[in-house]
């Protein structure tokens, strides 16, 4: 709780730093420059903290530009999110020479747990650079569009922090306080757009913009659509903490999964509604799978079958509820929630329409490479209605070239081809197996117990303390799978954002794996 409570208070500092920066340059530099040296004292000192700076940057940061470093006009701009990986990269180097050298490591590394699929991944992301600067294209897109990918490069340095006893605590303690600043600053934004504060609305406005931390957009009725990238972190956190809730008015963990999927809902993305859906589908078919073992008879294992779907009834509709307060508390507001609901889910905006109007030339710029791709930074061109794009396209056409693109396995399949989709496909599905065979065990063996390093805990006789014991790998594996479903519409695991929780998820099952967990039926 006081890194926590810290960590929240930091935070806040934080926020209103970059708001001062922003209308102030100067003060923009000075801070950019003070964090970078401060995180690197830090993680030369203690690897974690730097680390933990990281994870606190990329769940509130969205892309990353909460400061910046402009070199100069016309020059490139350096967010704070590249400055933290290279101050973060360069603590690890140095804490590894001083300590057990590369060749240590190296030989470390080799037992990671999913190590070979990393390094044939790696394998198939350079081939993707290179074969983009064979091929002549654009090197500017080809840095852009790679530069992302580089994220997976944490990888050393979460390997080096996660063997300290404390990081694990301290990376729960970060997450959740950055979580429920995430949570809040939504929900600040949303009631101070729908309440037409005059006096904040143009600059709260410019500054997410010009830090790219999210979109406002107005809906009818004056509702506006709160979007921050980073709010994929409180789909997956739903998910992580769904297994944990047993009793729906007696746990804390209700409020977290409310104000969750309160901000999923806000956010208005569809994205995250599939994945929101398809989280909960397979999250269902789990509890039907696993009331066959746990439960003495078909009348038990009704009660709780529809005792889960109540409970999740509950969270959605205490979801809702939370959503009209913000948005009815005084002053009084003019704004139609129902009615701008009912048009994100059944209209089609500018922004949609263009995103299907890139699908059919993006699937013919596949054909030409169709199984090792066409290399990072490769083009499309196609006709976008998007606002916000036509009047950059000459003349106001609306014909608009990009490497960037919405549709998440087509833009992989464009730049590193099937092969490639297919390895990182497999790393994934390497993840979510060995998570789903932590989980399969306490289902179809629900009297055992775990031994923890020779020491016993508990049996689990029941579902709800399946969920308990083993509530993590669960959760994590209904994250996984939402955040594969938004990634159908809304590229998030060629982002940052989607990348560190595969590293985390990587990291956490290699670090369970050598606790050395028995388990000893009964």
């Amino acid at each position: 709780m006081p890194l926590f409570r810290r960590t929240i208070l930091f935070l806040i500092l934080l926020e209103l730093l970059s708001l001062s920066s922003w209308l102030w340059p100067t003060l923009n530099t000075i801070c950019f420059g003070a964090i970078l040296v401060i995180i690197f004292l830090l993680s030369f000192k203690n690897l974690a903290a730097g680390l933990l700076f990281a994870l606190g940057e990329l769940i509130i940061g969205s892309h990353g530009y909460l400061f910046s470093l402009n070199l100069g006009q016309g020059a490139s701009i350096i967010s704070i999110r590249l400055g933290i990986f290279i101050i973060v990269l360069l603590a690890w180097a140095l804490h590894t020479l001083r300590h057990e050298g590369f060749t240590g490591y190296w030989r470390r590394l080799k037992n990671f747990q999913f190590f070979k699929y990393y390094l044939f991944l790696a394998v198939v992301l350079a081939w993707g650079f290179f074969f983009a600067l064979l091929r002549g294209n654009d090197f500017g897109n080809i840095f852009l569009d790679f530069n992302n990918w580089l994220f997976f490069l944490y990888l050393f340095p979460l390997l080096s922090a996660s063997r300290q006893e404390d990081f694990w605590p301290q990376l729960r303690s970060v997450a959740l306080a950055c979580l429920a600043w995430l949570i809040v600053k939504t929900f600040l934004f949303f009631y101070i757009f729908s309440h037409q504060f005059i006096w904040a609305l143009p600059e709260f406005y410019r500054w997410i913009r010009d830090t790219r931390v999210g979109e406002i957009t107005q809906f009818k009725g004056n509702f506006y659509r709160v979007f921050l990238q980073s709010q994929i972190y409180c789909l997956l956190a739903f998910f992580i903490f769904l297994p944990r809730v047993k009793k729906i008015f007696s746990q804390s963990y209700s409020l977290v999964l409310v104000s969750c999927l309160g901000v999923v809902l806000v956010s208005f993305s569809r994205s995250f509604w599939a994945g929101f859906v398809m989280g909960l589908f397979i999250s269902v078919c789990l509890l039907v799978f696993s009331l066959r073992f746990l439960v003495a008879d078909f009348r038990a294992g009704v009660k709780k079958f529809w005792t889960y779907l109540l409970n999740l009834v509950i969270i959605c509709f205490a979801s809702f509820v939370l959503i009209f307060i913000i948005a009815y508390a005084p002053p009084k507001a003019d704004t139609d929630l129902i009615a701008s609901l009912g048009q994100r889910a059944t209209e089609m905006e500018a922004a949609g329409s263009s995103r299907l109007s890139m699908l059919k030339p993006l699937l013919l710029a596949i054909v030409d490479h169709p199984v090792i791709g066409s290399g990072f930074g490769t083009t499309v061109t196609y006709q976008s209605s998007d606002p916000r794009v036509v009047p950059a396209t000459a003349g106001g056409s609306g014909e608009y070239t990009t490497y960037a693109f919405e549709w998440g396995y087509l833009d992989l399949l464009l730049k590193i081809g099937l092969f490639g989709v297919f390895i990182y496909l497999l790393l994934i599905f390497k993840l979510l197996k060995a998570l789903w065979q932590k989980v399969n065990f306490q289902i179809t063996n629900p009297k055992s117990k775990i031994n923890l390093n020779g020491k016993s805990s508990k049996p689990i006789t029941s579902f709800e303390l399946l969920v308990t014991s083993y509530s993590l790998p669960l959760g994590l594996l209904l994250a996984t799978i939402a955040l594969l479903t938004v990634n159908i519409f809304t590229p998030y695991l060629n982002h940052p954002l989607g990348i560190g929780f595969i590293l985390a998820v990587s990291v956490f099952l290699d670090y369970n794996q050598k606790l050395k967990i028995q388990a000893v039926i009964n």
